[in-house]
């Protein structure tokens, strides 16, 4: 990789993202209906405009080669606790294993702490071993059961 950056994402980049979701392996959930471009592009602009959202976008040498979704969550509780969920991270097949996801992580890990967050989760199918074992070299650990409600 020449120049890796990672940054948040802006309403300029939209095509490019669209263009990447492509990759993502979502052999998991076949059956669910593909969302037209028009209801994505407001759900994009939903997603940037939002201060509780965070979009970073991994680009090299200016392509864009990776994503990863932050979202924070306010607890109603006393302690008025914040945490945030990774999701849809995304890393282009030509540039997987090149420290593309753990710049995307280390940023989305960053975001959270910025905003107060104790803690950053994220779910990961359990069929998807070399994930596991990439969260787990970042220093991730197993702390839950999770379960999932298909609806």
């Amino acid at each position: 990789m020449s120049s890796l950056t990672v940054r948040q994402a802006a309403a300029g980049d939209f095509d490019a993202l669209l263009r990447l979701l492509d990759q993502m392996d979502e052999s998991m959930y076949r059956g669910r209906a593909v969302a037209d471009e028009g209801d994505l592009r407001a759900l994009y602009e939903a997603i940037v405009a939002d201060p509780d959202q965070r979009l970073f976008l991994a680009e090299d040498g200016g392509r864009l080669v990776g994503s990863a979704h932050l979202m924070v969550l306010r607890h109603f509780d006393r302690s008025l606790s914040r945490s945030a969920v990774v999701e849809g991270v995304i890393v282009a097949r030509d540039h997987r294993r090149g420290g593309v996801g753990a710049a995307l992580m280390r940023a989305a890990a960053e975001a959270a702490r910025a905003v107060g967050c104790y803690k950053l989760d994220l779910t990961s199918n359990m069929a998807r071993k070399g994930a596991h074992r990439f969260y787990s070299r970042l220093g991730w650990k197993r702390s839950h059961y999770g379960y999932s409600l298909e609806l």
